[in-house]
């Protein structure tokens, strides 16, 4: 008894089919052509893994990534914020060291607080410009404190010309006199911005690796968290060099 291998064909003649099947064929494959473009399916070979499709998939990782960068985003302005603030602050510890001897003689408080003023706005003047850090570094410690010494010498000479109209006695002694000591307080200023700028940017760094696994796709991790790092860790280079 010889058995034969069942052999089935399946014929379809076009040409017999009636317009509605054929409507019916060509809307089932433009079906299913759409549910894969839009839900997709992978194949994973050994270690790989080929991603076919899924227009839905890859929407919702752009969604996922543009919260993600929202975020991030938020945080850096919260951290820029919080070094503005503490900038400040370091303005105000800075006016300890502006007493004796830079006013020389008996003064009331509002003739040192005058001078003190004219000192600290010189200091929330450059606070308030952009690209601080890049002032910082490309100027270098001493060649910065020497530009802001010489702002505070015009302005201190016009107080002093104010002071020396008035009949109330309170003299300002020459800037000559009472430069050395406020260099001493610009150089507290400037080692304290440099650490404070350093400590944020490295605050930023440590966050956007930390975001890094989170992010769907390798263009936003590269634009939101690689690219972020590297401008930081540039930054944080620079001012170290244009430290010394």
């Amino acid at each position: 008894m010889h058995l034969y291998p069942l052999i089935a064909s399946v014929n379809v003649d076009v040409d017999k089919l009636s317009i509605e099947h054929l409507l019916i064929i060509v809307f089932s494959l433009l079906a299913v052509v759409s549910i894969v473009l839009i839900c997709g399916f992978s194949l994973k070979l050994g270690d790989k893994e080929i991603n076919i499709g899924g227009v839905q998939r890859l929407l919702a990782k752009r969604d996922k990534d543009t919260m993600l960068k929202e975020s991030l985003k938020k945080f850096s302005d919260d951290v820029d914020h919080e070094v503005n603030a503490d900038l400040y602050d370091l303005v105000e510890e800075i006016e300890d060291h502006l007493r004796e001897p830079l006013i020389q003689g008996n003064h009331c408080y509002f003739t040192f607080e005058k001078f003190t003023s004219l000192v600290k706005n010189e200091l929330y003047r450059r606070i308030r410009r952009n690209s601080l850090w890049e002032k910082l570094s490309e100027a270098g410690k001493d060649r910065y404190i020497n530009t802001i010494l010489k702002d505070i010498e015009k302005r201190y000479e016009i107080l002093q010309a104010k002071a020396n109209q008035v009949s109330c006695g309170d003299t300002y002694a020459k800037f000559s006199e009472v430069k050395e000591a406020i260099r001493g307080a610009l150089i507290k200023f400037f080692d304290g911005t440099v650490k404070i700028l350093i400590a944020g940017m490295e605050k930023k760094c440590e966050k956007y690796e930390k975001a890094k696994p989170e992010f769907k796709t390798a263009e936003a991790k590269k634009i939101c968290c690689d690219d972020c790092i590297d401008k930081n860790k540039y930054r944080i280079n620079k001012l170290l060099t244009g430290r010394i």
